[in-house]
């Protein structure tokens, strides 16, 4: 039992103290123009290349974003809050980054196969 609560333990310990939450994002995209802006670029980004590229490609994209929507986004924008961004500002940021990053991405995945 001691060593189920440890564990336990140190799992939530594991998950970052400013991840955000589903209902964070949400308040997020509801009152704040620039991350509901970011976020619908990043939004339409994403229908572009889903539309554009093979299934595979497409496949390879959505297990990185799954990536970056569970861990990489936090860690995105916990530099820009290290230098001095507000919650929101940091998020916005990152979101915005992504959008300009994902085609890129998809480039490199694409030239692989």
């Amino acid at each position: 039992m001691k060593r189920v609560i440890i564990a336990v333990l140190l799992l939530v310990l594991a998950v970052p103290a400013f991840a955000l939450s589903d209902s964070e994002y949400l308040r997020m995209k509801k009152n704040n123009a620039d991350f509901a802006r970011a976020d619908r670029r990043l939004t339409q980004v994403w229908r572009d290349l889903k539309a554009s590229l093979p299934r595979s490609v497409f496949a390879e994209l959505q297990d990185l974003q799954n990536d970056w929507i569970f861990g990489g986004r936090d860690e995105a924008a916990e530099r820009y809050m290290d230098e001095g961004y507000s919650r929101v500002e940091a998020y916005t940021m990152a979101t915005s980054d992504r959008a300009d990053e994902l085609p890129d991405i998809a480039r490199r995945l694409r030239r692989r196969r």
